[in-house]
């Protein structure tokens, strides 16, 4: 991974605060420098499909009230700025796993995570949608 990497704008889109920040505190320990956040699914469907907006990479949350974190993947897959951009969604235990994860599936989305997960778990799936390998690692965190 490049210091340019390091500037890869993510979303992290999740309306809990504690998570939101959890995710955040995770991604400036990797070393990210351009992470932008929405507090609402209403916000991030603004960010994804503004042209002015650039995002390559969203980590957003499932349960949230419309649009969802399926409709936001959706509106992101859809989108032809959204080329090559990633998308990894992020759910609870206590959600209806199978039936989510082939859903979600089904509109392409890039990698899964399910709650509660630990930053070696978040940098090991943002790495491998990135195609970045383990040795291209200049973060803290691990």
């Amino acid at each position: 991974m490049s210091q340019v990497d390091l500037l890869l704008p993510i979303l992290v889109v999740d309306d809990d605060a504690m998570v939101r920040d959890i995710v955040i505190e995770y991604l400036n320990s990797f070393g990210f420098q351009n992470v932008i956040e929405a507090k609402t699914s209403v916000e991030a469907l603004k960010m994804i499909q503004s042209h002015q907006q650039n995002i390559g990479l969203v980590l957003s949350d499932w349960d949230m009230p419309t649009p969802t974190g399926l409709d936001l993947l959706k509106s992101f897959k859809s989108n032809s700025i959204r080329q090559g951009a990633k998308f990894i969604m992020i759910t609870s235990q206590k959600s209806v796993e199978r039936i989510k994860i082939a859903q979600a599936a089904s509109f392409g989305v890039d990698a899964y995570i399910v709650k509660p997960f630990r930053a070696h778990t978040l940098k090991e799936k943002i790495w491998n949608v990135m195609g970045w390998t383990k040795g291209d690692d200049n973060s803290k965190a691990g």
